[in-house]
């Protein structure tokens, strides 16, 4: 057993892209010496046969099989992220494989004739969001800016707004422009993504807002001497120019109710309000934040998360807002992760899940018969088909089939 849990390490390694030379070579010589190791190793890199063979697995012991693996391979150790837990599994099963201790067939738990039929993995295929957005000036005029561009795309008053590149807009003093003063009146802009969609901003103070798919943002163009305010929607990451100047986020709904306010001087936070959501969730990352309702307000310090129900955002009491503590790295990675390029989990079900995967692939989910509420954690790639994703929840127990542009999940 200890050759085959050897070679399985290898694999994983060969799987991740970590082999060196001369363990590739081991690899070739074995495979070379006999036709069934050579079987073995094509059935485990037939992703569509490997997946389904994992499924009959999952009466195993694979989590046991795998800590006996990382023992054998030093390199193996470090954490592997959950998208590709699967290449986990594959290696343990080449231990079961190659020890010749059990084969496919004995894996599968005894059919009844209710489950005489093989499942067969879903094959989605939808590619995942990019850089789109929209920015509505204060004359209506609307700009596509996946379509613009780099450079200047329209002048505001005194500013002039810039794609810096795709995926990131800045408002800059016009050159040239004779400074007048702020206007009874105030130009506003609103840049707007859809779902699939994710764009940046540098705001005329200097602060930065990412934004999420589904989201807005509503700005003057030219604060005014007293305050820096703006309003979103959906999902934003702030890093705020610090500045003696207050800067307050309204939190809208996407019919236009103010939800809550934030107030910060100079700060990094998350704000997370979609309608489809139970609650409206704040997190600092850095600085000091205030989170007022009309009833009530709180204050942040780096790594808490201020949650409101949403059935009660906009007039929440005291009692209605929750502060919780999220110094963890797997729950701030929940939180905060999609603007770092990821989308992360921690204990979720399926239908939390979704609502994400929904928002990023521009999906329609639906719900057929009665759905397993198993609990899931680990971290996916923004930039990965979703089909990669769909095959890890399969995996874990879920089934999917695809019509149009709406995937339906069943038990």
């Amino acid at each position: 057993m200890e050759e085959a849990d050897y070679l399985a390490g290898l694999l994983l390694k060969q799987l991740r892209h970590e082999i060196t030379e001369e363990e590739l070579q081991y690899l070739e010589n074995w495979k070379a010496g006999d036709p069934s190791h050579t079987q073995v190793a094509e059935r485990i890199n037939n992703g569509e046969q490997l997946l389904t063979d994992l499924l009959a697995m999952k009466q195993v012991d694979m989590e046991g099989w795998w800590q006996k693996i990382s023992e054998q391979i030093e390199t193996v150790k470090k954490p592997i992220p959950f998208y590709r837990r699967w290449y986990t599994y594959a290696a343990a099963a080449v231990v079961l494989l190659i020890a010749g201790a059990v084969t496919w067939q004995y894996l599968t738990p005894p059919k009844s004739p209710q489950v005489t039929e093989k499942h067969t993995p879903a094959v989605i295929n939808i590619l995942p969001g990019g850089n789109k957005a929209t920015l509505t000036l204060s004359n209506g005029a609307v700009v596509n800016l996946a379509s613009a561009a780099n450079g200047t795309v329209a002048q505001e008053g005194n500013s002039k707004v810039v794609k810096l590149q795709d995926g990131e807009l800045k408002y800059e003093p016009a050159i040239g422009t004779a400074k007048r003063e702020q206007s009874a009146i105030t130009a506003h802009n609103t840049l707007s993504t859809p779902r699939g969609g994710q764009y940046s901003l540098v705001l005329p103070d200097g602060s930065k807002a990412w934004l999420n798919a589904a989201s807005s943002i509503t700005y003057p163009t030219q604060f005014a001497a007293g305050e820096r305010r703006v309003a979103i929607t959906g999902e934003v990451y702030f890093d705020v120019a610090k500045q003696k100047i207050p800067f307050i986020v309204s939190v809208r709904s996407s019919t236009g109710n103010d939800l809550t306010k934030v107030e910060v001087l100079g700060t990094q936070f998350n704000i997370m309000a979609y309608d489809d959501e139970a609650a409206l969730k704040t997190t600092l990352v850095s600085g000091k934040v205030k989170i007022s309702t009309t009833n009530s307000f709180k204050l942040l310090t780096p790594g808490q998360q201020v949650q409101i129900p949403q059935s009660t955002a906009g007039v929440a009491g005291s009692n209605d807002i929750k502060v919780v503590d999220i110094n963890d790295t797997e729950e701030m990675d929940v939180a905060i992760g999609w603007k770092n390029g990821s989308l992360t989990f921690n204990k979720a079900d399926i239908r939390s899940i979704m609502r994400v995967l929904s928002r990023w692939y521009n999906i329609e989910v639906g719900y057929q018969g009665k759905i397993p509420d198993y609990r899931i954690s680990g971290s996916f790639p923004r930039t990965e088909n979703i089909s990669s994703i769909i095959a890890v929840l399969e995996f874990e127990g879920y089934h999917f089939k695809q019509e149009q542009n709406k995937i339906i999940v069943t038990p």
